[in-house]
């Protein structure tokens, strides 16, 4: 096999699907030729980096059909040619590193509050410690928050249908002094971080961090970071139940 029937069939080969007497000629190849275990090993590194780098998205039902039918529009030697050809390598080597360095120049923040907000969350049930103030009273806990704080916190006592308030305590996420408000359902525990956005407004989240359920969404009020173990269902409809009381002033 010649370096340039090589450079055509090296994808194949990585992919797994090139077949036995080629895939043996190929290797032999790579065996005595320096230049093309070169390319090999660029493309596994390739490979790598993309799958170390890319964040998973499930695309949408709708979506992945769309793809897949037109993909099957299109002829079998257009498909491969197109993935063989050097502009897509490329041109994914640029996309790449512009994530990257949108990651490094601008971090998640939300995962950053998440990942605070669960560690508080789970210490507080560790220890059993849910509140420093306990009362199921809003007028009882909201001003004890806001004689420790800088802002006074938005607060609902029954914010959906079971839940109660347990009380308040002040955490630190980010360097930044929080209100957490505790509200309980039979054995569920739920943790709302509130804090006033300032110049960083959270943008609406979900995420699922070590067994727990993680949700981010802000306001002009506040920013807000929902840690519970709640079902999908339960969880939204908690978070649209205080959207609404808040909204409408209903503190009870």
């Amino acid at each position: 096999m010649k370096c340039e029937e090589v450079h055509h069939f090296i994808d194949t080969y990585l992919d797994g699907e090139l077949d036995f007497a080629r895939r043996v000629e190929l290797e032999e190849h790579l065996a005595v030729c320096p230049s093309c275990r070169s390319l090999l090993e660029e493309r596994q590194a390739f490979r790598a980096f993309f799958v170390a780098a890319v964040q998973e998205y499930k695309a949408p039902p709708q979506l992945e059909a769309k793809v897949l039918a037109a993909m099957r529009r299109v002829p079998t030697k257009e498909k491969f040619s197109l993935w063989r050809q050097p502009w897509i390598y490329a041109t994914a080597v640029v996309v790449m590193s512009v994530c990257l360095a949108l990651k490094i120049l601008f971090p998640d923040a939300e995962k950053e509050f998440s990942r605070q907000a669960v560690l508080r969350h789970s210490s507080s049930l560790s220890t059993s410690h849910f509140v420093d103030v306990a009362s199921p009273n809003p007028v009882i806990v909201k001003p004890w928050l806001t004689a420790r704080l800088d802002f006074a916190p938005p607060l609902v006592g029954s914010p959906a249908s079971g839940y109660s308030l347990v009380g308040g305590r002040v955490d630190v996420i980010k360097n930044r002094s929080v209100a957490t408000l505790v509200y309980k359902h039979d054995q569920d525990v739920v943790s709302l971080f509130c804090w006033p956005p300032d110049k960083e407004h959270l943008s609406t989240s979900e995420r699922s961090l070590d067994g727990y359920r993680v949700s981010t969404w802000s306001n002009a009020q506040c920013n807000y970071v929902l840690v519970s173990k709640l079902s999908n269902s339960a969880l939204h409809d908690f978070m649209d139940s205080f959207r609404v009381r808040i909204q409408s002033g209903a503190y009870f």
